[in-house]
């Protein structure tokens, strides 16, 4: 729940509900909710970064950015600490997807399909899938893609002289700048005072590589089982969720037809289905007979 004394934040923050976009980039003609990211954008084209500290020669596009720096590198403050670990960090955001690896809690859920994220630039990126949008365009031979990251590998691997290599001297990865090398080594080579315990076994690291290899070591294992039959799953939540099909319970009812669901996803999908006149599903066409269909 967002509350505010102020009005102008109010009308902010209804922004973030809205899918207007009415400032617009003279430069790409890409669309933005306010002005403010719209000029943090224009920054990014003209490589203009009016936000730096009076004590450090690093200046940044957007004030965020800066603040987040100034914790991370001068402050070193983590205010933000788990209740179930030992964690601690900068960002409340990284703490909400902490706990919620504790508790398997996955809110972000995709209307479509059975996926369900711990945070919702996953949900959005995911969405793509289902809509076949390629944003991402190679600025050297134009290819689009899905994801931001495959622009970066499509860099590296297909038009390398166009762009600065620098190798890691720990795992051997190529990183096109320099800045996002030492991140990559701060984050996963550098020695932490704290071991991070693995979920899933009993094994510790002081180094969030070994720690990520390691945990691709469980990485189709089917730790979850339900006591009634064979059924085994990597997620709590889907087991839960499977434990339904025996009780046959049935908790989420819609307010509309009475109809029961066993997740709550199925009733968003039913409402928006069968009771949302102002929704249409999207028509595709298939390539092959040209008869259309939709995902519904």
């Amino acid at each position: 729940t967002f509350t505010t004394l102020s009005i102008s934040s109010l009308k902010h923050h209804l922004k973030t509900h809205s899918d207007e976009k009415r400032h617009v980039c003279h430069l790409c003609l890409k669309a933005f909710r306010t002005a403010t990211l719209l000029h943090n954008h224009v920054n990014v084209h003209t490589r203009t970064r009016p936000y730096k500290r009076s004590d450090c020669d690093t200046a940044f596009v957007t004030s965020g950015e800066l603040s987040r720096h100034r914790h991370y590198k001068h402050t070193l403050e983590k205010r933000f600490r788990c209740s179930l670990c030992k964690y601690s960090c900068v960002e409340a955001s990284k703490m909400k997807r902490r706990t919620r690896s504790h508790t398997g809690e996955r809110p972000s859920a995709c209307d479509l399909c059975s996926y369900a994220s711990k945070d919702a630039y996953k949900l959005k990126r995911h969405m793509v899938t289902h809509s076949g949008e390629k944003p991402y365009e190679c600025y050297v031979c134009h290819a689009k893609f899905t994801q931001s990251g495959t622009v970066k590998i499509r860099m590296l691997q297909k038009h390398g002289e166009n762009v600065p290599k620098y190798q890691c001297p720990h795992c051997s990865i190529f990183i096109a700048q320099k800045s996002d090398l030492r991140i990559h080594l701060r984050n996963l080579h550098s020695h932490m005072a704290v071991a991070i315990k693995c979920s899933y076994c009993e094994a510790v690291f002081h180094e969030r590589s070994a720690f990520i290899q390691h945990k691709k070591t469980h990485r189709n294992e089917k730790r979850f089982k339900c006591d009634q039959c064979s059924y085994a799953c990597m997620q709590e939540q889907r087991l839960i969720v499977h434990k339904q099909t025996h009780t046959g319970e049935k908790p989420f009812t819609s307010l509309c037809c009475n109809k029961s669901f066993q997740r709550e996803q199925l009733l968003s999908l039913h409402f928006r289905k069968h009771h949302d006149s102002n929704i249409k599903p999207t028509a595709y066409e298939c390539s092959k007979c040209g008869k259309g269909y939709s995902l519904w």
